[in-house]
Order: C-alpha cells, then sequence, then structure tokens
C-alpha cells in the first residue's frame, strides 16, 4: 500500500482580507498539521482567479485525495463549487460535498423550497425575486439575510424588521441588498433560542455529534441573532455577549427531535464528509431550520470541532474521518494506509 498524498485546497487570501476570509488561511494551516500527524504528505494548492492554472497546479502535483477548504471563487461564496467541480475533472477525489451540493446550499431561496418540499420545517419566506413577483408571506417581524453569501454577511440587528404589508418588505431588501452581495432572502424571524448541529460521515453512515446551544446574554441590545460581528470580532460586544453551551442534559427530548431533522437534512441534501446545521427553537418549542452549511468551518476553534470534543474526537481525529470518507466515496481507501 502506498502513503497518502493530500492536495489541501483553499482560495487566495489577500493579507487585508475580511475576518472570515482569514480564518480560512489559518484553518488550512491547522488542517495541514492534522493530516502530518496522521504520517500523510501534504502539498498546498491555492485557486485564484485563474482556474485552468489551479487545473495545472492539481494535476502537477498528483495528489491522491484534495482536501477541499475553498469557501469563495472570484470573492463569491455562490461559486465555491467550481472547486470540486475541479478536482472532479482532474481525477482528483475530494473531501465533503460535492459542486451540486454547494451550489444547491449556497441559495437560501433554493434551500427554503427543497425544505418544503421534503416537509423539513423551516421559517417561510421569500426573495427578492419571489418577492417583486407577489411572493409575500405575510405581516410580521422578518430576518434578512444574504441569499448567496454565507458567514453572516452584512448580517447585524437591523436586518430584523417589521413588515406591515408587502412594499415595506420590498423596501427593507432592496436597502440590505448591497451589504449581502446584491441580493438578499427574507425569513420570518423566530424568536427563541438558537442551536448548531454538526454532522461527521464514518464507517457505519453519518454520526451526530453533541449539540450546541448558542446562549445570548439577556441584557444584549437588539435581537439575539449570530450577526457577523458575533461570528468574527473576538473583541466585540456581539462575540462576548454569545456563548456556545453543550448543557443540554436535560433536554432529550429537544435534542432527538432537532437530531432526526439534521440527519433528515443530510439525506435530502446530500450532503457528504461533514456538515452543520443551524436550528431557531421557538419559545413554544417549534423547531426550525434556518441553515443548511455543507463542508462549514473546522478550525481548531470552531464551533464544529467544539462539538467532536465532546465526542472524544480532537481536531485531528475530525480531519482523519473526513479524509476516510472521501477515500471510501471514491473507492480508494484500500490502497493506503488509511
Amino acid at each position: 500500500m502506498k502513503e497518502l498524498t493530500v492536495a489541501v485546497v483553499r482560495e487566495e487570501v489577500a493579507d487585508d482580507a475580511a475576518a472570515d476570509a482569514l480564518d480560512t488561511v489559518e484553518m488550512a494551516r491547522a488542517v495541514e498539521e492534522s493530516l502530518e500527524r496522521s504520517g500523510w504528505s501534504t502539498v498546498r494548492i491555492l485557486l485564484g482567479l485563474d482556474a485552468r492554472g489551479f487545473s495545472e497546479k492539481l494535476a502537477g502535483a498528483k495528489p491522491d485525495l484534495a482536501f477541499n477548504l475553498v469557501e469563495s471563487f472570484c470573492g463569491q461564496a455562490s461559486l465555491a463549487c467550481v472547486a470540486p467541480a475541479l478536482c472532479r475533472k482532474a481525477n482528483v477525489p475530494f473531501t465533503g460535498s460535492d459542486e451540486g451540493v454547494l451550489a444547491a446550499a449556497a441559495d437560501k431561496a433554493m434551500c427554503r423550497r427543497m425544505m418544503e418540499a421534503a416537509a423539513i420545517p423551516a421559517p417561510e419566506g421569500t426573495s427578492l425575486a419571489e418577492l417583486r413577483r407577489g411572493l409575500y408571506p405575510g405581516p410580521g417581524t422578518y430576518i434578512i439575510k444574504s441569499r448567496f453569501e454565507d458567514a453572516s454577511l452584512g448580517l447585524d440587528g437591523d436586518c430584523v424588521v417589521e413588515a406591515g404589508d408587502a412594499p415595506a418588505l420590498l423596501r427593507a431588501m432592496e436597502s440590505l441588498a448591497p451589504r449581502m452581495a446584491g441580493d438578499c432572502v427574507a425569513e420570518r424571524f423566530v424568536p427563541g433560542r438558537e442551536f448548531n448541529l454538526a454532522l461527521l460521515a464514518g464507517d457505519d453512515g453519518v454520526r451526530a455529534l453533541p449539540l450546541a446551544e448558542m446562549v445570548f446574554d439577556p441584557d444584549m441590545p437588539g435581537p439575539a441573532i449570530l450577526g457577523y460581528a458575533a461570528k468574527w470580532y473576538e473583541d466585540s460586544a456581539d462575540f462576548a455577549a454569545s456563548t456556545r453551551s453543550f448543557d443540554l442534559h436535560d433536554e432529550s427530548g429537544l435534542t432527538a427531535r432537532m437530531t432526526r431533522i439534521g440527519l433528515r437534512c443530510w439525506e435530502v441534501f446530500g450532503l457528504a464528509g461533514y456538515a452543520r446545521i443551524d436550528f431557531r427553537v421557538s419559545m413554544s418549542g417549534q423547531v426550525f431550520v434556518i441553515d443548511i452549511n455543507p463542508n462549514p468551518c473546522i478550525a481548531p476553534d470552531s464551533g464544529f470541532v467544539a462539538a467532536a470534543r465532546q465526542a472524544g474526537l480532537d481536531h485531528g481525529g475530525v480531519v482523519r474521518a473526513i479524509v476516510l470518507d472521501a477515500l471510501r466515496g471514491s473507492g480508494r481507501r484500500k490502497a493506503h494506509h488509511a
């Protein structure tokens, strides 16, 4: 059996890039270190504007596997699907979900429609295009999010709005769209609690890691949401006002319900390797899926790795599981020391 060579693939990131993009650099470095601790060789390949140049570098490196950490292409998160497509064209197996899954999950309007069709509970909502065509769910409180970008781009307290009619919602969405990469969706805002479920594939199928609750300071100003600052600016008040908790031992019914729904999302969306499903739970206990995240952040300080540690897995264990799933899916696992 031959030793494994893994190409760690991420996008090119400028030194003055946004906090979420810079986090990708640190994540890639940590993944390289974990791969090398497992006894595997690594080569770093960056995806920039030159897709052909990337393909040539990938072909020249001749890796057995690509560890795909690309989160955007040409500055667009919705084009992250380019990376697995290029790997497939080069006949290089890759970790995580494929290009079709990434493309579908990157579109929050498409996600909502897929969940509705599969009877997965999700908040009612509309996109800008749908609202202009007359799809208005009715008056109420909405949260407005970027349609195609992730990492809570542009999300802040002013994104939770009251809309008494369709024109009011349209005005709010059109005013926020420019800071959300030009397009956005509006979903019914669910006051209550927020949870994250990390899913990790293994020899016996997908495994649900311990659920985490994002606990918000009751004295925090504005709505209890995880905006951009709360996720990425560690010195911000929003970051300090939200903490992660795994203390859900007395809520087995609720956690079991979210786990079942999360596993259903894995099946419906065709997720692979690893994923994170985000939930809001209303004051009355209703569960709603608010985000499907294939290939989520797996930096050592990420929520995903925190959940893995609760299950007895360190960062190296997470990385190894993702690699083995990719090899298993490609039929190449037996050819390597894996």
